[in-house]
């Protein structure tokens, strides 16, 4: 696996961290308010990106057809822990990897065929959570707090 790759996604797991141990400082209620920007509530967004990256890591083990409804969450550590075991997953998937141009065939949720190199995929995975970390910044800014900031750059000067 190449180094540029792991930190990439060493990025993700931190930015996801940072973003959990913030909403956990905000009252309990703005996990699910209500807001319907673009999804329904915070937790949505949330559940959306565990389902999603769940899906990926399936496709990455070439465990067939991923199909994982993004699971309803009523409180934030719920979710955090769901992070945590799948981030787990991930790292022994990471460990155990040799080959970052890999070709990993997969079908979308549509059963399209695709494929895909390991690095491409691990590439879309962060891009991914980058985008829905932004749609959760918006929506806490329509409930009148501040996001938190989990810009790459923030996390390289953290390191």
């Amino acid at each position: 696996m190449t180094e540029s790759l792991l930190q990439a996604y060493a990025y993700h797991v931190w930015a996801n961290e940072r973003v959990m141990e913030y909403l956990k400082t905000l009252p309990t209620e703005v996990f699910n308010k209500e807001l319907n920007l673009g999804f329904a509530a915070i937790a949505d967004v949330i559940s959306h990106l565990l389902s999603a990256d769940g899906i990926w890591l399936s496709r990455l083990k070439e465990e067939g057809a991923a199909k994982s409804a993004p699971k309803p969450f009523l409180h934030v550590e719920e979710a955090s822990e769901s992070f945590r075991l799948l981030q787990r997953q991930y790292a022994d998937y990471l460990a155990s990897l040799d080959d970052a141009d890999k070709q990993v065939r997969y079908k979308n949720s549509a059963g399209e065929e695709f494929q895909n190199s390991v690095s491409e995929i691990f590439t879309h995975i962060v891009n991914h959570g980058t985008y829905h970390r932004g749609n959760i910044t918006t929506m806490l800014r329509s409930l009148g707090y501040k996001g938190v900031a989990t810009d790459y750059i923030v996390y390289v000067r953290t390191k």
